[in-house]
């Protein structure tokens, strides 16, 4: 560990320095990490966050899902699936497959429903449009995503600002102090 700092010259940098260093590496493993999370799940958007009452009493509102892709003959009548439909551009939706209709060709057509909605969607989803099945929630914890949203990412902005600027503005000023008092000590010697 020594042969690291000392590789870093870690004990002449900055606090400023250090903690921007530190947040690369977080923020680097995070992004890493998700990018293999995404590979494994077979999908772009293996965590999906619940936007609306339309599943309600099975999912809420702020309900983080995990999602996997399927083969479309994997999925099955019942399953919660996430897709992106034409007719709904906010969000990807969340529903249920309540009937499949296996084409000619081979292909399939989901229809799909919400859990609380008394209609079913308008046409049918395709494996095209389906981003995965549901195979984990987490209930709640999408509501931190849908907080930050609605704009509170502004105070975690200035939270972020102040943790990693405070302790330089601290030592500033406290230099600053610790010069002061030392001129004025000069100044009583010298009287």
């Amino acid at each position: 560990m020594q042969r690291i700092k000392s590789a870093l010259k870690w004990d002449t940098r900055s606090e400023t320095a250090k903690t921007i260093f530190l947040l690369a590496i977080v923020v680097g493993g995070t992004f890493g990490g998700y990018g293999i999370f995404m590979v494994a799940m077979g999908t772009t958007s293996p965590l999906v966050v619940v936007t609306s009452g339309s599943m309600e009493p099975t999912l809420y509102r702020g309900d983080l899902l995990v999602i996997q892709a399927h083969a479309q003959d994997d999925i099955q009548v019942g399953d919660i699936i996430v897709f992106v439909a034409d007719w709904y551009d906010a969000s990807p939706i969340v529903h249920r497959i309540i009937e499949i209709q296996e084409q000619p060709d081979g292909t399939k057509h989901f229809y799909t429903k919400g859990d609380n909605n008394s209609n079913q969607d308008p046409n049918f989803r395709t494996i095209d449009e389906i981003m995965g099945v549901v195979i984990h929630t987490a209930p709640g914890v999408g509501n931190i995503s849908l907080w930050m949203r609605s704009g509170g990412y502004i105070p975690v902005i200035i939270v972020f600002i102040i943790l990693l600027f405070g302790p330089e503005i601290y030592e500033y000023f406290k230099e600053d102090e610790l010069e002061e008092s030392e001129t004025i000590s000069d100044d009583t010697v010298n009287e």
